[in-house]
């Protein structure tokens, strides 16, 4: 009697592990389906408004900086919640809403009152606070459930985690390729908001979420705001990879906030440019699989050692791009190549499938904090910085600074080499 009850619990115990992992990887498919929607139209929003590009390359990347100021706060603001529903719950359920409403207004208001500019830049700021208040909550249930679940459990969410986000992007880019401009974000904002109260209704928290915090747990949360702190003791040296992250990062936002623009001011088709970023991502994840099973190779061995060879190729490829672009047929293939080649670099470098907006590991699943705080500000100042170049010289000179940033993440990458081969040299001389 005692082992069928045994048994009848372990099953019971597989069954809602099954069905969260099932909740929790829809919950991440409809969070990465609003990104494409949302960089395929609030860019041409707010250029249709008269923002200049460095308020839009600052408004887009917002998130980071609620990410960067705010973290330390609403991570023990949600960490020492107590509800009836849990402590991860009722910010996903009041968030998710939020996001999808906020996201539905900011068309609405773009169509029916035209030129309001301030309205415009406070609903941007408030879509990316949603979002960032979702993505913390919904990552650290994704945390929660990790840790009461065993290792092949933990292994199994992150994976499957990771393979939505990519295919909830992939989904959206080509829903947007094909769909009209004025219904990508309640579309999107629909998925959004069925995935999130799926998974806030149906994922139970553990029970002692549910109710008042004992002493003991108290003692076991801490508030600390070490931002600053963090900044102070920053030392280049140590953070060449967190430079280039943030590099890369910040030139896949670039990408994604201004290629549709400029696809469209040089005559060519709308959904080219959405096409031209679906064909760069699927080419990325290629490249990461192809890494991911080849890793013990001997060619994968050699081509981690000099990977960073592969941006020079990417930024030939960019160049071969800005003098074929209106071809649209050499366009896609050089997009996809390019996209196969970032693979191939980042796989073996960060383990990013997704290096855009709709990356959430990095900045909401990393437990390297530090790492996080400086890549949230790299990618604000490098974002920025792009922007105002372009209001600089102009729409046209969109394709020569990618080539530009991608030569710059070639160097970063070659110092951080060089710096990580004389630090394995010392250690041997010192062994």
């Amino acid at each position: 009697m005692i082992l069928l009850k045994s048994e009848e619990s372990r099953r019971k115990l597989d069954f809602e592990n099954v069905r969260d992992i099932i909740l929790l990887s829809f919950a991440v498919l409809g969070l990465s389906f609003i990104f494409p929607a949302y960089i395929s139209t609030v860019p041409r929003i707010l250029l249709i408004n008269g923002f200049p590009n460095t308020l839009i390359a600052l408004l887009i990347s917002s998130e980071l900086l609620f990410l960067f100021f705010l973290n330390p706060i609403f991570e023990y603001i949600l960490d020492i919640t107590r509800s009836a529903i849990g402590r991860r719950t009722p910010y996903i359920i009041s968030f998710g809403v939020l996001t999808s409403f906020v996201l539905s207004l900011l068309e609405n208001i773009n169509h029916e009152h035209p030129n309001s500019a301030f309205i415009l830049t406070l609903l941007v700021i408030s879509a990316n606070f949603c979002l960032y208040l979702y993505s913390l909550a919904l990552f650290g249930l994704i945390r929660d459930k990790s840790n009461e679940s065993n290792q092949t459990g933990w292994v199994m969410l992150r994976f499957q985690a990771k393979l939505w986000s990519f295919v909830g992007t992939v989904l959206s880019f080509i829903y947007c390729s094909r769909s009209s401009e004025n219904s990508l974000l309640p579309a999107a904002g629909l998925v959004l908001l069925i995935s999130s109260l799926l998974a806030a209704f149906f994922i139970v928290e553990d029970k002692k979420y549910k109710v008042k915090m004992s002493p003991f747990e108290k003692n076991e949360h801490h508030f600390s705001y070490e931002v600053f702190k963090i900044l102070k003791k920053w030392d280049l040296s140590n953070t060449m990879q967190t430079v280039e992250i943030s590099l890369v990062i910040s030139l896949f936002y670039y990408l994604e906030t201004f290629t549709a623009p400029f696809t469209e001011s040089s005559g060519l088709k709308y959904g080219a440019g959405t096409t031209f970023l679906t064909l760069q991502l699927t080419g990325v994840t290629i490249g990461y699989v192809i890494k991911l099973f080849t890793k013990k190779n001997l060619f994968s061995e050699n081509l981690r050692a000099h990977d960073h060879y592969l941006l020079l190729l990417n930024a030939t490829i960019y160049l071969l791009i800005y003098i074929t672009f209106k071809s649209l047929a050499t366009s896609y293939l050089l997009f996809f190549v390019n996209g196969l080649l970032w693979g191939l670099f980042l796989s073996g470098r960060t383990g990013m499938m997704i290096p855009s907006k709709a990356e959430r590991f990095i900045f909401y699943f990393s437990k390297e904090k530090k790492e996080t705080v400086l890549i949230s500000l790299f990618v604000i100042i490098f974002t920025t910085v792009l922007g105002a170049v372009l209001d600089w010289l102009g729409l046209n000179a969109f394709l020569p600074l990618v080539i530009i940033v991608t030569i710059l993440e070639f160097m970063a990458a070659m110092l951080h080499n060089r710096i990580k081969t004389n630090e394995d040299l010392a250690k041997e001389r010192g062994e």
